[in-house]
């Protein structure tokens, strides 16, 4: 997990998100959240469900280093629709707030339908392209909570990273010698 209590670890990605939004094409930018997506559906492909209720040790939800996979795919499922709203919203010139950084409101279910949900908010999350205008909009911005105010084609890119360090996570979770085989 990102060390997101860190003021430069949060302005160093603040301004990767902010450059790459201003130099990179959509098809780019796409393709960076579609490839960290992936990744993190790969990552979670094939556990049980002993395996995604299992932590190395006792669960505080306020802290997403101590999730278990079930966690971490819930927040997917939370999150995923926020983002592609925020992006179609301020690519087309509109100001949409969601709810706060690590907030779990899908409700807890099987691993099996866990995994078909995250598809589910993949696919409409990998399709916010047909939302964009042919002239985005590279003004407006929406408050992230660690990373400040992001323009639309930021968003995309604070996706990527944010699918990169869930996918780290249940890596390390399933790395430990005590992950359920």
């Amino acid at each position: 997990m990102a060390d997101f209590r860190s003021q430069d670890f949060r302005e160093r990605m603040r301004a990767e998100f902010i450059d790459g939004a201003r130099t990179l094409a959509w098809d780019e930018i796409w393709l960076r959240m579609a490839n960290a997506r992936f990744a993190l559906i790969d990552a979670i492909q094939g556990v049980t469900q002993e395996q995604a209720d299992w932590t190395p040790g006792p669960m505080d939800a306020e802290d997403e280093s101590t999730w278990s996979i079930a966690e971490v795919m819930r927040h997917v499922i939370t999150a995923s629709p926020n983002i592609a709203e925020i992006i179609a919203a301020t690519a087309n010139g509109k100001t949409v707030v969601k709810g706060p950084p690590g907030q779990i409101t899908a409700p807890a279910s099987d691993v099996d339908d866990l995994r078909l949900q995250v598809t589910s908010v993949s696919e409409r999350l990998l399709s916010v392209g047909n939302a964009l205008p042919e002239d985005v909009d590279h003004l407006t911005t929406v408050p992230h909570a660690f990373f400040g105010d992001l323009p639309s084609m930021a968003w995309p890119l604070f996706q990527a990273f944010h699918d990169g360090d869930h996918t780290r996570q249940i890596i390390a979770l399933k790395s430990d010698p005590d992950f359920p085989s």
